[in-house]
């Protein structure tokens, strides 16, 4: 068993760095030149990709090819819903043959009970956010989605991206410790419903690698960060979680 984690690319082109590092990763998967079993795509991995508008699908095509053979190689993929990746299913799920989840699931990997989120739900003080997820994940927006035009949707996409980085970008720099502490603490609280050895996160761009111990009970939590920082992607087999830089 190798399972690989990434979320937070956020790509807005498939000529941009991150697109080119990120295929030069599946590819490496689909070559076989690293082992996989698993791919976890843990959210946000497009800046926006909502439903199944043919513009987007245009628009990342290489990147969709290179998913969709690494599947037809047999690595079981799951794709976990972000917040700039909406509605999946229906192109995803419906027509790649790719499992597709909105919110979290622990799932058993080798000797690992593992609970994977985009992580969007950690920050309980982001009240905004909150009320514009009711509005996105609303039934009637899943319902209608996909029949807006997809030029529509990914102009509006790219607008509400830019407030929402220049906004969020000042905020992260100004909170990074605070927002460190809800990590862990979602964590630990997530743990206390249901136990696991590993909770693999995203959405709050800072990496973070924390083991806390509950009733003499060893726990690792990790933050996937951003590609914004660096591009990354954690693999998990037999000797444990492993952070590694992809160039």
């Amino acid at each position: 068993m190798t399972a690989w984690f990434i979320s937070d690319i956020h790509l807005k082109d498939i000529n941009e760095r991150s697109s080119i590092i990120l295929l030069r990763f599946l590819h490496s998967l689909i070559n076989k030149e690293r082992p996989a079993t698993h791919l976890f795509l843990l959210g946000d991995i497009f800046d926006l990709w909502v439903a199944d508008a043919p513009v987007f699908v245009r628009k990342f095509q290489a990147i969709v090819d290179a998913i969709h053979t690494l599947k037809k190689k047999g690595v079981q993929i799951t794709y976990f819903e972000g917040n700039h990746d909406l509605h999946l299913k229906t192109y995803w799920q419906d027509v790649l043959g790719i499992p597709t989840h909105v919110d979290f699931k622990i799932i058993d990997l080798g000797p690992y009970k593992v609970r994977l989120e985009h992580g969007d739900l950690i920050n309980k003080e982001d009240e905004a956010y909150h009320r514009y997820r009711s509005v996105i994940r609303h039934p009637l927006m899943e319902k209608y989605a996909p029949v807006i035009s997809g030029n529509i949707l990914n102009h509006m996409g790219i607008w509400a991206s830019r407030l929402s980085r220049k906004h969020s970008s000042v905020v992260r720099d100004i909170r990074q410790d605070n927002f460190r502490q809800m990590i862990r603490a979602h964590a630990q609280g997530a743990f206390r419903e249901t136990p696991f050895d590993l909770i693999v996160t995203g959405h709050m761009h800072i990496t973070d690698d924390f083991i806390f111990t509950e009733n003499d009970y060893p726990v690792r939590s990790i933050n996937l960060g951003s590609w914004f920082d660096e591009p990354k992607a954690l693999c998990l087999n037999e000797k444990g979680p492993e952070l590694l830089a992809l160039s």
